[in-house]
């Protein structure tokens, strides 16, 4: 199919011509239309007709056109003539293209291509000329790689069935491209190799397009007089063969050279001459090129009154093709968005592909390994919905466990203190033991009241930390000082901390090291913070662990252990490395607990 481009990539066409339909591109549509009339089977041969109609109507009236092509689609499709199909298709998108809908071109063009190769079309000229099309959308759009990616893979396919003409497009148009890149000695091989070829096979339209485009190299290196024969070579040829699109471009060059070089006489010459030949063939923008030429040429010449008027034209010219450039633009983004949505879906699909292989290998390791292959599996990545899974697991088991040990705490902690009120009963101070009863009521209410919770406020653990003391405090008859010093940086309200933290240690220091001290005891309860921990310290002036914690009871122990495990498993939630530590003084023990910092807000 030859289709011509815009300005900027005239030696882009749509090449291959429709030799396979066994009409010639300048039949007649109505000799086509009256053959259809008559042949209503719906086979290959009709299918092949619609799709010459299809190219012959797609100037005259667009509707027809897709009338045609679909209608080709569908009987591809009903007849399974997949080679029938990728034709079809391909008509289809130089439909879109026309009509400069220009996304649903290259839609099209792709699908026709996935079906090539999925279908192992090996029509390989039919595949080349797709590539050479999504290739021309891609370079119209300034999307370079893409462009090049397409031109050469339609360049691969050309050399290896040996096609010259292809060849030379190809070659021309990845040329093309590296000049639009500023690579225009790079460009320059590209058309040199692409002119050799074409002289190779005398045709006179392709060497006229690659002799115009080497000046267009040439001028943007500023060499002009190099520019200047190019064109001038490029235009007679162009005049000669009558191809009226390459002579009036060139036309227009040599006119934008001459004024460079101030050979106003001759500038108005070959742009009036380019203005006449763009007005044969059409083409507003060339026209326009023309009007700005001359505008610019009588203003050099002093002709005001001719410039203005040439001026003039241009802009009207020049307002009509700004919506054009603006649907361009738009057309542009939307493309560059879609590319990398293709390119996302593209890599998507790559790494499904991946992950359904290594399922497959997994699971045949996993028949041969057995339970290796648990481990490997746990290893291996998952999607962000696996990972989410097993995360939102893992906090649900530490969680009960956290309420498994919080209920053997709470029962452990109540017996104590139910212990000290009935020693109070035996005693018959029955005073005491009724305050005792107050300050334990309150005391087990707020236990209940944060037994479900995983963190309460630092404020909230210090008044039950401080009512435990004092009912301590009441049982060992006031032999217990106690103090608190909270760093000022922390925020008690706003700093959680786990429920009753410091509490076995506090009842280990109280009982095992102060109680069986002669005299009054201190205990000092320190809170400190860094970036990422709080760490609290329980120091007392006791007897110290080696005469207070030889024979530690049972029921102690499981509260230091309890907490022990409560620590492990926030440690191994919040990947922190908390710890306890024990530290023996002259007199009495130091215990340092390290927590993770949780802030409320």
């Amino acid at each position: 199919m030859i289709i011509k481009q815009k300005k900027a990539t005239l030696f882009v066409v749509f090449f291959l011509f429709l030799c396979f339909l066994g009409f010639s591109q300048q039949s007649k549509l109505d000799s086509i239309i009256s053959k259809l009339r008559v042949y209503e089977e719906r086979d290959s041969v009709r299918a092949r007709l619609l799709v010459n109609a299809a190219w012959n109507s797609i100037y005259e009236n667009e509707q027809d056109a897709f009338v045609y092509v679909n209608e080709a689609v569908d009987i591809a499709k009903e007849i399974q003539w997949d080679w029938g199909l990728v034709v079809s298709l391909r008509q289809k998108g130089v439909n879109y293209y026309v009509q400069r809908d220009y996304l649903s071109a290259v839609d099209t063009w792709q699908e026709a291509l996935k079906i090539a190769e999925n279908k192992n079309v090996k029509d390989k000229l039919l595949i080349a000329s797709i590539y050479n099309n999504l290739g021309n959308v891609h370079a119209d759009f300034k999307q370079y790689a893409k462009a090049l990616e397409n031109y050469k893979q339609c360049l691969h396919i050309s050399e290896q069935v040996g096609n010259k003409e292809n060849n030379i497009n190809a070659l021309s148009n990845i040329g093309y491209v590296y000049v639009d890149l500023n690579k225009i000695e790079k460009g320059i091989v590209y058309f040199n190799k692409a002119l050799l070829l074409a002289k190779d096979e005398s045709n006179k339209r392709l060497i006229a397009s690659i002799i115009k485009n080497l000046g267009d190299a040439y001028k943007l290196k500023e060499d002009y007089n190099k520019a200047l024969s190019f064109y001038e070579e490029s235009a007679k040829i162009a005049e000669d063969i009558k191809d009226k699109y390459v002579a009036s471009s060139a036309l227009n060059s040599i006119s934008e050279l001459h004024i460079k070089l101030g050979k106003y006489d001759e500038a108005q010459v070959y742009s009036e001459k380019a203005l006449q030949l763009a007005k044969e063939i059409n083409t507003v923008e060339w026209q326009a090129d023309s009007w700005k030429l001359l505008s610019d040429v009588f203003e050099k010449k002093g002709k005001t009154k001719d410039a203005l008027k040439a001026y003039k034209n241009y802009i009207q010219l020049k307002d009509s093709i700004q919506s054009e450039d603006k649907k361009v633009a738009l057309t542009r983004k939307e493309m560059a968005f879609k590319l990398e949505r293709q390119e996302a879906k593209a890599k998507a699909e790559l790494e499904k592909e991946k992950l359904y292989a290594n399922l497959i290998l997994t699971a045949a390791i996993f028949v041969v390994l057995g339970s290796i292959i648990a481990y490997v599996l746990y290893k291996r990545k998952r999607d962000a919905i696996e990972y989410r899974k097993i995360a939102e697991f893992k906090t649900k088991v530490a969680e009960t466990e956290l309420k498994a040990l919080r209920s053997q705490m709470n029962p452990h902690f109540i017996f104590n203190a139910m212990s000290s009120i009935g020693d109070y009963m035996i005693k018959n101070d029955l005073e005491t033991a009724n305050e005792y009863l107050i300050k334990f009521s309150k005391l087990i209410r707020s236990i209940l009241e944060n037994s479900e919770k995983k963190w309460i406020s630092l404020e909230e653990d210090l008044e039950l930390t401080k009512l435990y003391i004092e009912i301590e405090s009441l049982r060992l008859k006031d032999k217990i000082f106690y103090t608190f010093l909270i760093d000022k940086s922390i925020d008690v309200e706003n700093t959680m901390v786990p429920p009753l933290i410091l509490q076995p240690f506090i009842e280990n220091s109280i009982w095992h090291g102060i109680a069986k001290k002669e005299g009054k005891g201190t205990i000092k309860i320190c809170a400190k913070k860094n970036e990422k921990h709080v760490v609290f310290s329980v120091d007392d002036d006791g007897v110290g662990r080696k005469k207070g914690l030889k024979q530690l009871p049972n029921h102690t122990a499981m509260g230091v252990n309890i907490t022990k495990n409560r620590l492990a498993i926030i440690n191994n939630q919040d990947g922190f490395n908390n710890s306890v530590k024990m530290i023996d003084k002259v007199q009495g023990v130091r215990i340092e607990v390290k927590i993770p910092l949780e802030l409320r807000f």
